[in-house]
């Protein structure tokens, strides 16, 4: 199999998912910070106390004491520390979106890396999402499909690796990559092993060892 085998089979599989699942930019972004070390369902609780509350108006937001904000995100873990990180990627919205969306793709995922809160993973995710760049999000769930189709220990691929390897030797669209992220969490998500019976081709299996 190659790539695209890979991503034709999951959408066959699964069908199409539309990915971000949210009402707006200001949803979307939270929902990145809130699924951080947690499952989307308690995220879905968290959104649904915010949209009540502020129904996702970035100032009614924003304007949120800690305290507040706390609270509504409760669900999601982590509250303290992820109630910080979503004032300081709205503030960075509110602020610098205009700015950083004249960098070049390498340079704004640089800057999107010094907001704090926002790692590898959430940086992609927003790369892909909010500023609509071709970027492959090598997260948790990509880890453990490619583990099986390399024939390899999820352990040992990091996320760099990953994420180098597919968009070196793929010729995906953005809407392929928006597509292609969402297959494989919903792929994960369903605990499926549809394609435990598949491997990348040999070629593919040996050019992954050069982004080890």
């Amino acid at each position: 199999m190659d790539l695209k085998n890979v991503y034709d089979l999951l959408l066959h599989k699964l069908g199409t998912q539309n990915w971000w699942p949210a009402s707006n930019e200001i949803e979307m972004l939270i929902g990145m910070i809130l699924v951080q070390n947690t499952n989307w369902l308690n995220v879905e609780k968290s959104l649904a106390n915010l949209e009540e509350a502020t129904k996702f108006d970035l100032e009614k937001t924003i304007a949120l004491n800690d305290e507040d904000l706390q609270s509504l995100i409760k669900p999601s873990g982590f509250y303290k520390s992820k109630a910080s990180y979503i004032k300081n990627i709205l503030d960075f919205y509110q602020n610098k979106y205009q700015e950083f969306n004249d960098y070049d793709t390498d340079d704004l995922r640089k800057k999107l890396l010094t907001i704090k809160g926002v790692g590898y993973e959430t940086a992609d995710v927003m790369l892909l999402y909010l500023f609509h760049r071709p970027v492959f999000v090598s997260d948790a769930y990509a880890k453990k499909l490619f583990a099986t189709l390399l024939g390899d220990d999820s352990q040992q691929i990091s996320y760099m690796s990953l994420k180098k390897f597919v968009e070196d030797n793929s010729i995906f669209a953005l809407n392929d990559y928006k597509e292609f992220h969402a297959l494989i969490v919903e792929y994960g998500k369903t605990k499926s092993n549809f394609l435990a019976e598949y491997q990348l081709s040999k070629e593919l299996r040996g050019k992954f060892l050069f982004y080890k």
